[in-house]
């Protein structure tokens, strides 16, 4: 296993991993995926690991790319997982918004960007890899934007489920108002899931959104940048995006922060058309809320988040995934 990363900010202990589970099918998504690296860099946390479901290979080739764009790349397999990729035959459409990034091409005609991951194969089974991310640290949040049926899948896998109850601080689910594309797989997750959630709803997006006018100037550190390429490609521009995913990975990071407010707890439910509401009662899901005495310090803090170059590391140690 590689060496934990030493987080001064929580006094000198390892610092909290990252597993990020999303189909990487809005502008938020790669935004959120900068964002970890960006808190990696800082050895804020660490990337435990990445994991695509409900889209296809260039999906996965997108996320790879990001991961090399802002950081170095794993010395050798034993530095950091590969890419999970849900396997399903035939895998789903990618997004257009990756391909956008992955089609970018140099004058001399080669990639824009680096990249190691090139084929199926060169993947990680998505239910594995879920499992096998919570063991790079002692300490790890997940968020999961997309479908709920590898995470679950990753349940099965013997003794997942102590190790999650051990091992998973939090689990921080994303719903954007769209459909859940498996609702047997959520209600299996509202009625199984070993630890606490935080549901990162709709009106968070609403609330929290990505200022399209800034973007270049933002971004203006580097000429080239797969997130921004990711973001311009996702709809005709000027757009703001709502922060989603950036909210969920910011909290899942700093739960600690201030910016966000807490409901009291309750029970997960699952409509049929896989829609998600959190009722009163018995439970321990509580649902993320924007104070909005504090809604423009959360958003900056968002926008940072996502948007900062990263920073470089320290002589002799890589990024976020050794």
């Amino acid at each position: 296993m590689p060496e934990p990363l030493q987080n001064p900010g929580r006094g000198g202990q390892p610092a909290l991993g990252l597993v990020y589970n999303t189909s990487m099918n809005r502008p938020d998504a790669a935004l959120a995926l900068a964002a970890l690296y960006v808190f990696a860099s800082k050895m804020e946390s660490r990337v435990n690991g990445v994991c695509v479901g409900g889209a296809g290979l260039d999906t996965a080739i997108f996320c790879d790319v990001v991961a090399r764009f802002y950081g170095p790349a794993p010395r050798s397999s034993n530095t950091s997982l590969p890419i999970g990729l849900a396997a399903v035959n035939p895998l789903p459409p990618d997004p257009p918004m990756v391909e956008a990034a992955i089609t970018r091409k140099k004058e001399s005609g080669d990639p824009m960007y680096a990249r190691g991951l090139r084929t199926l194969t060169d993947t990680a089974l998505a239910e594995a890899m879920l499992r096998n991310a919570t063991t790079f640290t002692p300490e790890c949040s997940i968020v999961l934007s997309g479908p709920a049926t590898w995470l679950m899948k990753s349940l099965d896998i013997l003794g997942s489920k102590e190790l999650y109850a051990k091992r998973v601080k939090r689990l921080v689910l994303v719903d954007a108002g769209g459909l859940q594309n498996d609702a047997a797989a959520m209600r299996r997750l509202a009625a199984e899931w070993p630890t606490p959630i935080v549901l990162c709803g709709k009106e968070i997006g609403e609330a929290l959104a990505f200022p399209a006018a800034r973007l270049d100037t933002l971004f203006a550190w580097a000429p080239a940048n797969p997130v921004v390429d990711a973001y311009k490609g996702f709809k005709a521009m000027p757009y703001d995006a709502p922060l989603f995913d950036v909210a969920a990975v910011h909290f899942a990071v700093h739960p600690d922060s201030g910016l966000f407010d807490l409901s009291e707890p309750g029970s997960l439910t699952v409509g049929n058309d896989g829609g998600l509401k959190l009722g009163a009662g018995e439970g321990s899901t509580r649902k993320l809320i924007v104070n909005p005495a504090k809604r423009t310090e959360a958003l900056e803090a968002l926008i940072a988040a996502a948007s900062t170059k990263p920073t470089p590391p320290p002589a002799g140690r890589g990024r976020g995934g050794d």
